[in-house]
């Protein structure tokens, strides 16, 4: 290949790292673990410079075969390497399993022009600049909060008896400058350390609330559409939080029901005489409520009394070991009942195939969410599907 893999030292200055290179951040940059990657995609061929063995890698780096390392990344994680043509920076984490069969949760961090890609391959967590990289990564989150980047993206929640969009779950995206998309999972362990939760729950709820008014502004026979948007234990009992709820879904003109509030089984457990008496407060208010991946948590079963839920959500490991596992079924079927009991209705989560949105309804959930039908969609695209569905996964929403 033409180039070394180019590295960025404490001062921006580009340059490759190659074996022999001794310079203290070179050594940094091998002291995290770190290989340097220079990706042809024409050819399809990877150079991996640095000592491979150390991730498991050593064969991978003698074939020089881009297939070969996609071979070493996790299947459900695969989908990361595509972004690798598009031009510009990208920082992504995956799964890599090492020929010695550990997976390691690693980053890809480099710069591509559509070509060619050129970057690092490193542990998670770690970077060849250390601190200053944590200080930038800070910093650019508490700009993006405040630039108002860190956004709703909606994922549908469709009703299995009709096969018709039957409303949205919020969920946080960051939208970062010379990044592109920032998933949860790559930002939200951050603004946790930082105290940033609630404001990105601020944030999320507030965009939900606002798209669906717009939407039904735009088409008011949009009478059953609804979106949900979650909160943390801390959120639910800080002082003045279903205040602060209830004016903002009633000043965007929402009706009872069509902003649904979900709650953590886990989360439930932190303060349940504070949280029971705050959901109390909004559903009085005509806030529903949804019992958020039921199945994870211990307790709650002796609680579902007191607390005043409309919706459960069955988490999506029990959905998905339905599909191989018979006690899994009747576990769900179970839930099912029980929530019936409750006078709940049931979302099966996790949902990714048509085989599996079957299962589900043949069990008694009444709803299903999961990537089978959409991930989560940018307003614009969420707008879209409200009217036309998504061919062959569902129909747009009632009228």
């Amino acid at each position: 290949m033409a180039r070394s893999p180019e590295i960025r030292d404490p001062q921006g200055r580009s340059r490759p790292l190659d074996a022999g290179d001794s310079s203290p951040y070179a050594q940094a940059v091998r002291a995290a673990g770190a290989l340097g990657v220079e990706i042809d995609l024409p050819a399809q061929r990877i150079a991996l410079t640095g000592e491979a063995g150390g991730l498991g890698l050593a064969a991978t780096q003698a074939r020089a075969s881009l297939a070969a390392f996609r071979e070493r990344i996790a299947a459900t994680d695969r989908g990361a390497l595509e972004t690798l043509s598009a031009p510009g920076r990208l920082d992504v984490r995956v799964r890599l399993i090492g020929e010695d069969s550990q997976v390691r949760h690693v980053r890809l961090s480099g710069r591509g022009d559509g070509t060619s890609w050129t970057g690092l391959l490193l542990p998670a967590g770690h970077g060849p600049d250390g601190g200053h990289q944590r200080l930038e990564n800070e910093a650019a989150l508490r700009r993006g909060l405040d630039e108002g980047r860190v956004v709703a993206f909606h994922q549908p929640i469709v009703d299995l008896r009709t096969g018709r969009l039957a409303g949205f779950e919020a969920l946080a995206r960051w939208q970062r400058p010379g990044f592109g998309l920032v998933a949860p999972d790559d930002f939200l362990p951050l603004a946790e350390q930082m105290g940033l939760l609630a404001e990105i729950g601020r944030a999320v709820r507030a965009g939900a609330i606002a798209d669906l008014a717009a939407w039904r502004g735009a088409n008011p026979a949009l009478r059953s559409l609804y979106v949900a948007a979650n909160a943390t234990a801390g959120e639910l009992a800080a002082p003045g939080f279903a205040e602060t709820l209830i004016a903002a879904v009633r000043e965007a003109g929402l009706p009872r029901g069509a902003f649904r509030l979900e709650i953590n089984e886990t989360e439930l457990m932190q303060d349940p005489d504070a949280i029971c008496a705050v959901c109390a407060e909004l559903k009085a208010a005509g806030i529903a409520l949804v019992l958020d991946d039921f199945g994870t948590g211990y307790s709650s079963l002796a609680r579902l009394d007191r607390l005043p839920f409309d919706v459960m959500k069955i988490d999506q490991y029990f959905i998905r070991a339905m599909m191989a596992d018979r006690a899994a079924r009747s576990i769900v079927s179970s839930v099912v009942r029980l929530a019936r009991n409750y006078a709940m209705v049931v979302v099966a989560e996790g949902v990714e195939t048509d085989a599996m949105a079957r299962t589900a309804a043949g069990q008694g959930c009444d709803y299903a969410q999961g990537f089978y039908y959409a991930g989560a969609l940018a307003p614009d695209e969420a707008g879209a599907v409200i009217a036309a569905g998504r061919e062959g996964r569902f129909q747009g929403a009632q009228h």
